[in-house]
């Protein structure tokens, strides 16, 4: 129990030295250069009066300094008061009983003014603390909540803290996961107040004592545990948020995992079967095939080998623009004749299908990777053509719009769900049933965002007014002063 006693005895102490002697001295002079003024006026100021003006002065000294410099001043206005306006005047003895009432009740009301000023003064500096604190808990707030990233916590609070509380210092430790919480400062030097997460003690936030071995008052360590309970809460807030990014992230990789698994036991195995049978039953000498048989086989191999060589590139290319690996070879083209390029193609290879083209002949020239945009604009309409009903019409439209060009691949298809129009380009999402498209990989759409985007420009789908998928993307114009003349196309 000897140690709180001789703690409140040293806080006392300091209590006493921080009481500033200028504030006392300048008190005391206002009281000595009030009274030289009334003395060289005396025969206007009697005693009332100068009881009032004492008052005033006793007043505004515990209004601007406190209670110290006040309390001097009051003892000092009542001995000045006594001396010098009090009869017998010029000396201390008091003549009569109304002489001694009236120096009584004027150090009465000086000591009750000034303990009342003082007491008002202390309350309005206590509010004004009061309000910084919680401005200053707010801004700390505010901070801290911005941050995502647990390191970046520790820092915010050890530059925030000493503002609030007016310390030396503070830093926030850690304890590493599983590991004990930091050992305490056993040399008296800082304050240290525990910070808990998860129901367990994971640090301490710990703030240097202005005087060693003195520890921090009620109030102040009140304040400190609430800045440590803001700290705990967005500690935990982090660590919660890194636990589910990282469960989101694991959750992810599944599903990527079993949709890749799905493709390599699927989309892979159904042509290397194909393939194999097809080579196996070529090369049996038991069955005799006639020439036209066996190119129809042949060429049917060659088929089922395009197809698995296009899913291969498609994982790879996939793989390259997450890599961020993406070729940046440019060059400047015309849109218009790689539009017309691919659309022959298209109706090359599905006969069945009419293609309408609305490409003016005037486009402006656009500087991309003509293999790439090629890519882009034959997956839009592979997939047009897979998606749409035979015979239906498929449009493709170009045209400028400020410093891009917008491309639209139009279909009468079954459309895109409103629900998957913001994931439609993600990997290995699809917009219709399994059974509509088992040739396809889930790629397609994803590279020709990535694609797009490496060009500086934008892809999205939007419903088709009458039914179907408008699938459009726009590239930057290249710059008028390089465009060369059309005569000079090859």
């Amino acid at each position: 129990m000897a140690i709180p006693r001789v703690t409140a005895l040293q806080r006392a102490a300091a209590s006493m030295v921080r009481a500033p002697l200028a504030q006392v001295v300048i008190s005391i002079a206002a009281i000595g250069l009030i009274t030289i003024l009334m003395l060289q006026q005396q025969d206007v100021i009697h005693s009332a009066t100068a009881a009032l003006i004492y008052m005033l002065v006793v007043l505004l000294s515990a209004m601007r300094f406190g209670h110290h410099a006040s309390l001097s001043g009051a003892l000092l206005a009542s001995l000045a008061f006594s001396y010098f306006f009090v009869p017998p005047y010029g000396g201390f003895a008091l003549t009569s009983l109304e002489s001694g009432v009236r120096l009584g009740v004027f150090l009465s009301v000086a000591l009750l003014v000034s303990g009342l000023a003082s007491a008002a003064r202390r309350q309005a500096l206590i509010a004004e603390r009061r309000t910084s604190e919680l401005s200053a808990l707010y801004q700390l707030s505010q901070a801290l909540s911005a941050e995502l990233t647990q390191e970046r916590i520790p820092p915010i609070v050890a530059r925030m803290t000493p503002q609030i509380l007016a310390v030396p210092a503070c830093q926030v430790l850690l304890a590493e996961a599983g590991d004990a919480p930091p050992p305490p400062d056993l040399a008296g030097d800082y304050e240290d107040v525990p910070l808990y997460a998860e129901q367990r003690q994971i640090g301490v936030l710990r703030v240097r004592r202005p005087v060693t071995g003195i520890p921090y008052n009620a109030s102040e360590h009140e304040l400190l545990a609430t800045i440590a309970a803001q700290v705990s809460l967005v500690i935990e807030r982090v660590r919660l948020s890194e636990m589910a990014g990282q469960a989101r992230a694991l959750a992810e990789s599944d599903r990527l995992k079993s949709t890749l698994l799905s493709l390599v036991s699927h989309d892979l195995r159904t042509p290397l079967a194909v393939i194999k049978g097809l080579a196996t039953s070529l090369l049996d000498p038991a069955v005799l095939w006639s020439d036209a048989q066996r190119r129809e086989l042949l060429d049917t191999i060659s088929v089922e080998t395009d197809r698995l060589n296009r899913i291969v590139g498609d994982l790879l290319e996939m793989s390259q623009i997450e890599a961020g690996a993406i070729p940046q070879s440019r060059s400047l083209h015309d849109l218009d004749e790689l539009i017309g390029t691919v659309a022959g193609e298209l109706a090359t290879r599905h006969p069945g299908t009419q293609l309408i083209l609305g490409v003016p002949d005037d486009l402006p020239w656009v500087r991309i990777s003509y293999g790439q945009i090629e890519h882009v604009l034959r997956n839009l309409l592979e997939n047009a053509a897979a998606y749409a009903p035979v015979g239906s019409l498929i449009e493709v439209a170009a045209q400028v719009e400020g410093q891009q060009i917008r491309v639209e691949v139009r279909d009468r298809g079954p459309g895109v769900p409103d629900a998957l129009r913001e994931r439609i380009f993600e990997k290995f999402v699809r917009a219709a049933a399994a059974e509509r498209h088992a040739a396809g990989t889930g790629l397609g759409l994803a590279i020709c965002k990535g694609l797009v985007e490496a060009h500086g420009g934008a892809i999205w789908v939007e419903a088709r007014p009458g039914g179907g998928a408008v699938f459009a993307f726009t590239l930057p114009v290249a710059s008028r002063q390089i465009t060369p003349p059309r005569a000079g196309i090859a």
